[in-house]
């Protein structure tokens, strides 16, 4: 009992400092601030897409590995509202930080306030529409029809998998591609559709080793897909980011080699390295071990260390050219992921103390990963 209590006057502390240092940080500069949030926020929300994804994927090819994952999955998604609230910040932060806004040019016709918010309103209803559509399903399963269940599960997957597709996307152009608006890429809302992916798997791992009881304890061979598929989403990361990479290298035009020659100098081209090793190297290596990849626990490492480097990744994305990086935008970001994520996860908290005892969703998935 001194324990919990020690770590609760510790967590109310830290969160005093955090709130400490966001409003002075509003003091200093606004903009280093928008800017810090930008990155918290795309990371925090291309996260929870993620497990969104991931979740409407186990339900569409009927999964059994998932099952035991799947209870926590729908305590991510309760996030989804309160990002939704919290994201009201970044439209206000729309004149501090994107150029295009008072922008005369006609060429940037997309990008004017009233469109870009009009699209984050749809974005919106559309993740908590699937999400809402996918707890109406739950009900359905809870009251013991399996079977309809399961065909409302299939259908909500096969019409959510593409727009969730297309407005990740989309909103990857808007929130960060638009930063800078003469820098286009087909593929970037891959890039950040597969760094999302990469951080849900991770996310999972974590979480089965923070939340026990009530919910299901996954077996080694759980464990083991959620790891074969981690590493999958790892080498496709870096494919996508490779191919963007040598697209634009290869098309040698100065006005698209700059965003990355940009990230590529400096103390720039350091970040760059950590994320090759970091988020590729060293987690590719260690998931080839078939032991690491049934350990729940060295998952969960694994998983904590590629959460904590999908973060810089929205670093490196967001700041270069955006605002002067020093210490003080390092702490000003990590107080914006700090406050972000306490607010994420309070959702969570209410929706685990209403679980019941410990059960397992009933099985109405077949089939195993490939």
């Amino acid at each position: 009992m001194g324990m919990r209590a020690a770590r609760r006057s510790a967590g109310f502390v830290a969160l005093l400092l955090g709130v400490g240092v966001i409003v002075a940080a509003a003091f200093v500069d606004v903009r280093e601030l928008a800017a810090a949030f930008l990155v918290a926020y795309a990371a925090a929300v291309s996260v929870v897409l993620g497990v969104l994804a991931l979740t409407l994927i186990a339900h569409l090819t009927t999964a059994t590995w998932f099952r035991p994952f799947r209870p926590r999955a729908q305590l991510v998604l309760t996030c989804l509202p309160v990002l939704a609230l919290v994201g009201v910040l970044l439209l206000l932060a729309i004149p501090v930080l994107y150029p295009w806004f008072d922008a005369a040019n006609p060429a940037h016709g997309y990008l004017n306030t009233p469109f870009f918010i009009a699209r984050w309103v749809v974005y919106w209803m559309v993740w908590i529409g699937i999400e809402a559509s996918l707890r109406r399903a739950r009900g359905i399963e809870q009251s013991g029809n399996v079977e309809e269940a399961s065909r409302r599960f299939r259908r909500v997957a096969s019409a959510g998998l593409p727009l969730l597709a297309v407005t990740m996307t989309f909103a990857a152009f808007d929130w960060l591609m638009s930063l800078t608006p003469d820098w286009q890429s087909s593929i970037y809302g891959v890039y950040w559709f597969a760094g999302g992916m990469v951080a849900a798997f991770a996310l999972l791992a974590v979480l089965v080793r923070l939340i026990g009881a009530p919910l299901p304890e996954p077996s080694p061979d759980d464990v083991h897909a959620l790891g074969k598929l981690m590493l999958t989403f790892i080498l496709f990361w870096v494919y996508i980011g490779f191919s963007q990479y040598i697209v634009i290298w290869s098309g040698d035009l100065p006005r698209e080699v700059a965003w990355y020659a940009r990230r590529g100098s400096g103390g720039w081209a350091l970040v760059a390295g950590l994320l090759i090793f970091g988020s590729f190297v060293f987690p590719f290596l260690l998931l080839l071990i078939r032991s690491i990849k049934r350990s729940a626990s060295m998952l969960a490492l694994i998983g904590a260390a590629l959460l904590a480097l999908h973060c810089i990744d929205s670093f490196w994305i967001v700041m270069p050219g955006l605002v002067p990086v020093r210490w003080w935008t390092v702490v000003v970001t990590a107080a914006s992921l700090g406050l972000l994520s306490v607010a994420a996860v309070a959702p969570m908290r209410l929706r685990r103390r209403a679980l019941p005892a410990r059960t397992l969703p009933p099985n109405h998935l077949r089939g195993q990963p490939g």
